[in-house]
């Protein structure tokens, strides 16, 4: 390439480099929230034909030049602006290319359309013409077209059939999870917990098949053996979909500080829709990278912290949960692409009506959270479990005009899942518990339960119900007490000893203490209503009683709020 100029009066030819170059392909990349681009070069050096892409603001700068065409290629000193406008110039006109960085809906022209692994899905199904450059974790991510409508009952079917695979408690949340995620943004995230063996996973599994029949329990896309970054990118480029992060479990080792790190920071990202911001090398902030997927995560434990666990709905998986005859035939037809099928026809029957649904979505959202919760412990978990249900509501809306439900189906699976919310509101008391009376009174029971505290009757000697209060029987049938005695039960009564169990309790609480003095404590049990008394006239919440034939300053609760009797009048009780 040279450049010609009149240098007293004579034309001047000035090399500007020793090869030839020009831009072949304008691409702009759009990740849904950000635009970048980039140019496609073609250049020929020394007969040798190279053709690479680099971002546009290396362009100008031109030192691409030796590292993509080696130490032979020479732009001349003082030319390298002429040398940029000539490969400009020589250019001539080129075509600018879109192309999409992430996944989920996009607005193109009227019409909404639904991006996956292979291009984009409308309301009539395929639509030609998009190009995507994603993660290779996410280019799975591709759905099944049902060609006659009898393809498509049979696909939601095999997606209701899901439900029968565990109890509704853990499947209705996570089937709801799955089609809750196709209609975007979302502010909580789901954790599946259970020990080893318990198919927690393959649970897992099965809701991210609905995005891709290969995406099965050896091929899901992200574990928490990645960087929270790592994580954290991808669940940004894998919008409006579901994203499964598996095997959190903390080995009691120092590295699990780094791994309770990256779950923190993951699921905050994602309960608050913030991403964190870096310098880039120009000395200015990148642009942040927010979760836009609705995350499922698996593991042996939860994370700690109450307000990480805010941000999630947490469902328990116990051995013999799972049926495993119903687990091979769910798994065999998501292999066979029948779940993302189902997805596949419900973006489409979504596409068509977006705007509409968005709009009942929030509506219903609104009038769901107003509504009175018995089983609330955090201001997070109505709104997530409204959510939840009027996702599910859309999507048995979609099954009734696809004919895959009579309408008796839908009431029965409308009811079945009410329950089954209500019950996973219920669970959520243990973990979710931010207020530290709700706290002390969950870790009290789990002390009573498992033999780390007792109660016994004002003389000192075992209740009544004695395997309730923390005794445990002997081989001759003695009863015996368990751990630290923490008060004295007297008829429906109960009286605490304030130091004691508050010390049981942070002892339960170990690694994440109850964020309360005890003197705090005592002020919030009687807030919250857990106190049957206080002294009134010296002012004091404290009470005094005779116990054990000793006049002493305890707590005055009814003995049903510690009760283990059944879960369910623990439940009535939070």
């Amino acid at each position: 390439m040279v450049r010609r100029k009149q240098e007293n009066g004579r034309v001047k030819s000035v090399p500007l480099a020793n090869f030839h170059a020009r831009i072949v392909r304008d691409l702009v990349f759009e990740d849904g929230e950000h635009q970048s681009r980039a140019f496609t070069l073609e250049a020929e050096l020394e007969g040798r034909r190279v053709v690479f892409t680099i971002p546009a603001a290396e362009f100008g700068r031109i030192s691409w030049v030796l590292n993509q065409l080696g130490p032979q290629a020479i732009v001349y000193p003082g030319q390298q602006q002429h040398a940029r406008a000539a490969i400009q110039y020589l250019s001539g006109t080129v075509r600018q290319e879109r192309i999409f960085a992430h996944l989920g809906w996009i607005k193109h022209g009227p019409e909404w359309l639904y991006l996956d692994a292979t291009g984009a899905l409308g309301a009539t199904g395929a639509v030609s013409g998009f190009e995507l450059q994603l993660p290779s974790a996410l280019q799975k991510y591709q759905f099944g077209w049902a060609e006659n409508r009898a393809a498509l009952i049979e696909a939601v079917r095999a997606s209701l059939r899901c439900l029968s695979v565990a109890p509704d408690r853990i499947t209705f949340p996570l089937l709801g999870v799955v089609y809750r995620a196709a209609l975007g943004k979302v502010d909580f995230s789901m954790f599946l917990a259970g020990q080893t063996g318990v198919f927690k996973t393959a649970l897992a599994a099965l809701c991210q098949q609905h995005f891709g029949a290969e995406l099965d329990a050896s091929h899901l896309p992200m574990s928490f053996a990645s960087t929270a970054q790592a994580i954290q990118s991808l669940a940004f480029h894998a919008k409006d979909t579901l994203l499964v992060v598996d095997d959190f479990v903390p080995t009691g080792r120092y590295s699990d500080s780094a791994l309770e790190s990256a779950a923190e920071q993951l699921f905050r990202s994602a309960g608050n829709h913030q991403g964190r911001s870096r310098m880039s090398g120009n000395g200015r902030p990148s642009a942040a990278h927010p979760p836009r997927a609705l995350l499922l995560a698996t593991g042996e434990k939860v994370p700690r912290g109450q307000s990480i666990r805010a941000r999630l709905l947490i469902v328990e998986v116990a051995a013999g949960d799972v049926n495993r005859t119903v687990l091979s035939d769910c798994q065999s037809v998501a292999e066979r692409g029948l779940l993302a099928t189902s997805m596949g026809g419900f973006l489409s029957w979504v596409a068509a009506r977006y705007d509409e649904l968005q709009r009942r979505l929030q509506t219903r959202v609104r009038e769901i959270r107003s509504q009175n919760h018995k089983h609330v412990v955090h201001a997070r978990l109505p709104g997530a479990l409204a959510e939840l249900q009027s996702a599910w509501e859309i999507f048995l809306d979609f099954a009734i005009e696809t004919g895959a439900m009579s309408n008796s189906e839908q009431h029965s699976l409308v009811k079945r899942n009410r329950e089954a919310l209500d019950q996973l509101a219920a669970a959520q008391a243990t973990y979710q518990a931010a207020d530290p009376a709700l706290r002390f009174v969950t870790l009290l029971q789990a002390a009573l339960a498992s033999g780390r505290a007792h109660v016994v009757d004002r003389c000192g000697k075992a209740p009544e119900h004695p395997a309730t209060w923390g005794w445990r029987r002997q081989v001759r049938g003695r009863w015996m007490p368990s751990g630290v005695r923490i008060g004295w039960l007297v008829g429906s009564d109960l009286f605490l000893d304030s130091a004691a169990s508050y010390d049981v309790a942070q002892q339960m609480a170990a690694a994440d203490p109850i964020q309360a003095s005890e003197q705090t404590l005592r002020h919030r049990l009687r807030e919250r209503g857990y106190l049957a008394s206080v002294d009134s006239g010296r002012q004091m919440v404290q009470v005094r009683r005779t116990l054990e034939g000793t006049s002493r300053q305890v707590l005055h609760l009814k003995a049903a709020v510690l009760s283990s009797l059944s879960r369910d009048h623990r439940i009535a009780i939070i």
